[in-house]
């Protein structure tokens, strides 16, 4: 199954946005997050099947099963899962100083790539972690 990446962005009211980059022309939007993962998936299958009705070419990672990774800033991610992902909790797990991810978390500063992927993988190890845990 292959994996496309959709991106997330907060909107000037409140609200976000979500692309594909491999689907030009797709976009879609909604009130939170759990509404633009949904609306972006069915944005998707419209898309793909107007393109099929166009006799389109659809792009190789769509002619298959495919499954939506998204791709979000720092803040957006802190605000989805505000009362569950503490700024103190992060930096614990990163190594990261907790008012530099504050500064993240605000807006104030905008992390690096490498601080990206490392907040990034801290959370999939985190995952990973809870995973292998059976109560």
């Amino acid at each position: 199954m292959k994996r496309v990446t959709a991106i997330l962005e907060k909107t000037a009211d409140g609200g976000y946005s979500a692309y594909l980059p491999a689907l030009t022309g797709c976009i879609s939007t909604g009130a939170t997050v759990a509404d633009i993962k949904n609306n972006i998936r069915e944005a998707v299958e419209f898309h793909i099947e107007g393109m099929r009705i166009e006799d389109l070419p659809i792009p190789e990672e769509f002619e298959q099963e495919f499954d939506l990774a998204f791709k979000m800033d720092v803040a957006s991610l802190f605000e989805w899962f505000s009362g569950i992902l503490t700024k103190s909790g992060v930096s614990r797990i990163t190594g990261m100083n907790q008012s530099l991810i504050s500064q993240y978390v605000s807006g104030i500063k905008t992390p690096s790539s490498k601080q990206t992927k490392k907040i990034e993988r801290a959370l999939h190890n985190l995952g990973q972690e809870l995973l292998e845990i059976e109560l």
